[in-house]
């Protein structure tokens, strides 16, 4: 019974970016649309795992239609080709996730979190398979049981990450590298905004856990267009 009221009491938290020192960079991205949460792991420098993520050139996307039957989304000009649409589902294999991921935004200065079994979008980013660095959160746990991204703070890199979007479209991702960050220390520029390229970020919680205060850390998983 004690582990089972333990797990229910770490559920109140889920996400670092409901705390007050995450909130800052929640605040920026929201005036900005540079924000994001993200993910932790094993260490890294943000700064240069968002550069090592965007080493890879632009590869333009093709407007065919999609395999999977997802319904028609109208096409967007995007210098060099078309707008991707924006996503439906991810998939990592080597952590278990296979999901339905849909759009957030902010509510106040707080990231609109996701339920336990989807993934969350900043949709105010860019879309994965375009340039620059397309946020998804997910929860690490939940109040009975593991949350969507519960073991994506333990992927290493070349761990293969695919997105489909609504066009059927599937981006591919290989992790290049992850960083666990203090909640008081998020390192917004590193994760939202601009990039050379198409960079996938994954946010979730990590570090240590508080009854009151929560999680201590920020988990976030970089990745470049495969």
């Amino acid at each position: 019974m004690r582990p089972e009221r333990r797990r229910a009491a770490r559920g109140g938290a889920l996400l670092a970016i409901l705390i007050p020192a995450l909130l800052a960079g929640v605040a920026v991205l929201a005036a900005t649309h540079r924000a994001a949460p993200g993910l932790g792991g094993s260490g890294g420098d943000p700064a240069e795992l968002a550069q090592l993520a965007a080493a890879t050139p632009l590869r333009p996307v093709a407007a065919e239609p999609g395999s999977a039957e997802l319904g028609a989304e109208p096409l967007e000009s995007l210098e060099g080709g078309v707008r991707p649409a924006p996503p439906a589902r991810i998939s990592i294999p080597a952590a278990g996730v296979d999901a339905t991921v849909r759009p957030v935004g902010t509510t106040g200065k707080a990231l609109e979190v996701p339920s336990i079994g989807t993934a969350g979008w900043y949709s105010p980013g860019p879309r994965p398979g375009e340039r620059g660095r397309a946020v998804i959160v997910g929860h690490l746990d939940g109040k009975t049981r593991p949350g969507l991204f519960a073991r994506v703070p333990e992927l290493p890199p070349g761990t293969r990450i695919s997105v489909l979007d609504r066009r059927g479209d599937l981006h591919r991702y290989n992790v290049v590298g992850s960083a666990q960050v203090p909640r008081g220390e998020f390192p917004t520029d590193y994760v939202y905004g601009d990039a050379d390229a198409p960079v996938l970020v994954l946010v979730t919680c990590g570090g240590e856990y508080d009854r009151k205060s929560g999680y201590s850390d920020n988990v976030l998983l970089y990745a470049r267009a495969a």
